[in-house]
């Protein structure tokens, strides 16, 4: 971990100084953003490229309360936008290019149609192509750092995601609102959920990486990583992210073993869960975890009911073929006043509903067509890919991430789909036998005969 740190302190003296001039030097973020990343590319810098990326979603996410920070929340669209730059013009680099892109490519097609119908297109624009350029962009720069780094390349991405989250830690010496909400740690992300959404990737990314790649790190170090990440998971309080890690705990196990027993144990799991929904309230007491679980909003789903309902119906009139990427805040942030008097004071908080909102009915169907076909050919070579896909299926059912780009979580996943699904991350063993069989074998030499009289 020291030996990461010290190799990447330009790239920790870099974040500081966005940190800096986002707070004390106005607009000049925007600027510096883009700089940084071609300076990066200039040194060949390919790691530290999607490093920072990953830490400016992060910084993106945090409370707007903190007034001096919202500026990133636009200045990241000119990270993606140097990072699509590069990947365009330097096409010969990244060959042969990531697959992710083209399983999605039907749906990102289709999601421009629903703009016809929007209420704010050019927001709907800007979220749709970045929406599209994050899917293009990221599995091209995890591959190629791939390429160029091996499985390095990952154990320092796990040490920069590690140092991340205990960097987190530095917003407890602000004001206590800094740090929390409603008495649950939050770090640098907006609300306490969205930290458990993070760790929840971040965890599930973990285990991928372990399991591919098993002498990566020493057990010790492993060990110490899953209680850093579940440390700060439970620290949340994230009823929904902790739900969601256990089932990708659990199911990883039957998958491994069968994707028939996998499916069997899921349709189990969720004739349990209706069980203990029912008696929720009954045991936490019993289980004496009240103040834990909120048990104060276990009754009335935290708000989200109230906007499952109020969504439901707006959703009616855009039902076929929805209204475009940020349909949904149009119509959540217009009617704020009236689900405030109702005790919610958020989004739709349901990533089907939102995404329905957005694409209509179609667009849903195309996109879990192919959020379905990328996770059904991942378990192929990687059996827990399917316990991830219910796991996070279960976690975009109660928050909206899935439908959003540029925030910290889709890009974890979409680096996990570029982990379980390229052959030369999968296959990496079989690849190194080859090569290492080609380069054992002596050169085949010609063998020279003379030529028949008259030749």
């Amino acid at each position: 971990m020291f030996d990461f740190l010290r190799d990447r302190i330009q790239l920790f003296v870099l974040i500081l100084a966005w940190v800096f001039a986002t707070v004390f030097a106005g607009p000049l973020i925007y600027v510096l953003l883009p700089i940084t990343v071609f300076l990066f590319y200039r040194r060949e810098s390919f790691p530290d490229m999607l490093f920072g990326f990953i830490f400016i979603l992060v910084l993106s996410d945090m409370t707007p309360e903190i007034f001096q920070m919202r500026k990133i929340k636009t200045a990241k669209y000119a990270y993606i936008i140097a990072l699509s730059v590069i990947l365009l013009a330097d096409q010969w680099r990244f060959q042969p290019m990531a697959a992710v892109f083209k399983l999605f490519l039907p749906f990102f097609v289709y999601s421009f149609f629903p703009l016809i119908f929007s209420n704010d297109p050019i927001t709907g624009v800007q979220k749709t192509i970045s929406y599209a350029l994050l899917f293009l962009v990221v599995p091209n720069y995890v591959l190629l750092n791939f390429r160029q780094h091996g499985w390095v390349f990952f154990k320092n991405l796990m040490y920069f995601l590690v140092a991340l989250l205990l960097a987190s830690q530095l917003m407890r010496l602000g004001p206590n609102w800094w740090a929390f909400a409603g008495g649950r740690f939050r770090g640098f992300f907006g609300n306490p959920n969205g930290l458990g959404i993070f760790t929840f990737l971040v965890f599930m990314l973990f285990v991928i990486i372990n399991s591919l790649k098993r002498d990566l790190l020493p057990f010790r170090t492993k060990m110490i990583f899953y209680a850093i990440v579940g440390g700060f998971l439970i620290a949340c309080g994230s009823r929904t992210s902790l739900t969601a890690t256990l089932m990708f705990l659990l199911f990883s196990r039957f998958f491994s073993l069968s994707p028939f027993i996998g499916v069997i144990m899921f349709i189990v799991f969720l004739g349990v869960v209706e069980a203990v929904s029912s008696n929720l309230t009954a045991i936490v007491f019993a289980l004496g975890l009240q103040h834990y679980m909120r048990v104060e909003t276990l009754e009335d789903g935290s708000g989200r009911y109230i906007a499952w309902a109020f969504a439901w119906g707006k959703i009616q009139d855009y039902f076929m073929f929805g209204g475009g990427f940020g349909n949904d805040e149009f119509i959540m942030r217009k009617n704020y006043a009236y689900l405030r008097t109702m005790g919610h004071h958020g989004g739709v908080h349901n990533s089907y509903l939102t995404m329905w909102f957005n694409v209509g009915i179609i667009g849903l169907l195309i996109f879990f067509r192919s959020f379905f076909l990328i996770f059904i050919k991942a378990s192929k070579r990687v059996p827990m890919a399917l316990a991830t896909m219910f796991a996070v299926m279960f976690s975009v059912l109660y928050e909206s991430w899935l439908s959003g780009s540029l925030n910290p979580f889709t890009i974890i996943l979409v680096i996990i789909l570029t982990l379980v699904t390229e052959p030369e991350i999968v296959d990496w063993e079989e690849r190194q036998q080859e090569v290492a069989l080609e380069e054992a074998l002596p050169p085949v030499e010609p063998q020279w005969q003379p030529l028949p009289p008259g030749h």
